[in-house]
């Protein structure tokens, strides 16, 4: 080994002793915190890093270590290292990158992790030489395999030093409240360039569904429990045994005794009485329809089993009216599990500092994009249900991901040109 020319014991030895440099760095001073990089420390470290790159080419001819690098013995062994790290950090379940390593490795926050780092620039160094030399020797035959690797590049340092200038918040919004202000990741308060205004919460639910649970309120079977879904279509269906059929089916309901004081009586005071006084509230009349806030879906259910009948109201409840079960003889319940969202939005007003006014709907998987910001609707009162009025937004700015875009652009230009100058020889 260490005889010239070094081939690929001299790779891989390089290789591993980075991956030493990069524990024990670990271990001396910890994971890497990216947001010593925020702009303009980012650019002036990558305009010192590609004229150090630049320097090294120029001096190539009098260092083999140099020449080495642009070479496939030094590149196959840092794309061998940098993959199977890569594999092992999608193994791995990471943390966020605010909070520390959950392993006392670092494998947990793989992005801070000393070794990955220095692997992969390592990779970088390699990938800029080979472009640079390219680029110094231009010919049309090589354009392909120049586009690839300049890609390459811009995507491994514009997605690197460009994280530290991402943002990611989050902004609760009171419908009809104007909301500036919004929590980071070590939910620190931070005020962004733009307003979010709640006007309306709409969201739309699945199907109720119906569930056999026991006394102790454990579903049945235990491990994969058995449903019910209550659909325009469902007539009659079996549940553990049991013959189950719905004799009226109410969307919006309140129990009866209840449904006539629950626009007038406060929300604690509604609290206390649906403890006290549910079961009269059902004995007097059951369940009516109801469009007030906390309206619940009702079904009445009837069950049959061995010439058994039990006939009763079954609800999901709301954050204002408790659940209702049917009790069956043989010790069980029919319950209805809480009703899941299909799909959720916020109507919203939007306003910036530079003095746009935009009222667009955000939803879930389609979020609004203004002036570098993202706005993704997250969650909202899950208490309250399809009554919240709270919304809970992510914003995110990340100025640099037009850069790694780029890179990929240029990436996947390479790659299609590799395919017709193939075909072409």
């Amino acid at each position: 080994m260490w005889k010239q020319p070094w081939t690929y014991p001299e790779g891989f030895t390089i290789a591993s002793g980075l991956l030493i440099v990069g524990l024990m760095l670990q271990w001396s001073v910890g994971p890497l915190e990216w947001t010593v990089f925020r702009w303009p420390a980012n650019i002036i470290v990558l305009a010192v890093y590609v004229l150090c790159l630049v320097a090294a080419y120029l001096c190539r001819g009098r260092s083999h270590a140099i020449r080495f690098l642009s070479t496939p013995y030094a590149a196959v062994p840092a794309l061998a290292f940098a993959a199977v790290l890569t594999v092992v950090m999608g193994l791995t379940p990471q943390v966020a990158a605010t909070r520390r390593p959950a392993d006392p490795i670092g494998l947990t926050r793989m992005l801070s992790w000393w070794p990955f780092i220095l692997i992969y620039i390592y990779v970088s160094v390699i990938v800029a030489l080979v472009a640079i030399g390219q680029l110094c020797h231009f010919t049309w035959r090589r354009l392909p395999s120049l586009l690839c690797h300049m890609g390459l590049f811009v995507v491994l340092a514009g997605g690197t030093l460009g994280s530290a200038d991402m943002q990611r918040v989050k902004v609760y919004c009171e419908q009809g409240q104007p909301e500036w202000r919004a929590l980071d990741e070590r939910q620190e308060v931070v005020e962004l360039p733009l307003a979010i205004q709640l006007e309306q919460f709409t969201i739309d639910e699945y199907p109720p569904k119906l569930m056999m649970i026991n006394s102790e309120g454990l579903p049945i079977p235990k491990d994969k429990p058995a449903t019910l879904l209550i659909d325009s279509t469902f007539t009659t269906s079996d549940l553990n045994g049991w013959t189950v059929s719905i004799v009226k089916r109410l969307d919006n309901a309140a129990p009866a005794v209840l449904a006539s004081m629950a626009g007038n009586m406060p929300r604690e005071m509604m609290g206390q009485l649906k403890m006290d006084s549910l079961g009269m509230a059902i004995n007097k009349g059951g369940f009516v329809p109801f469009e007030g806030r906390g309206a619940q879906c009702a079904l009445l259910v009837k069950a049959t089993k061995d010439g058994k009948e039990k006939t009763g109201w079954v609800t999901c409840g709301s954050y204002l009216f408790p659940y209702q079960g049917l009790a069956l003889p043989d010790g069980t319940t029919i319950a209805m599990p809480t009703r899941e969202p299909e799909r959720y939005a916020s109507l919203v007003d939007i306003y910036t500092k530079s003095g746009k006014n935009i009222q667009t709907t955000i939803e879930v998987n389609k979020p609004f994009t203004i002036e570098g910001w993202k706005v993704y609707q997250l969650s909202y009162n899950e208490q309250m249900g399809k009554w919240s009025t709270l919304s809970i937004f992510e914003c995110v700015s990340d100025p640099w991901l037009p850069v790694v875009y780029v890179g990929i652009f240029l990436l996947l230009a390479g790659a299609i040109l590799m395919i017709f100058v193939g075909v072409r020889r």
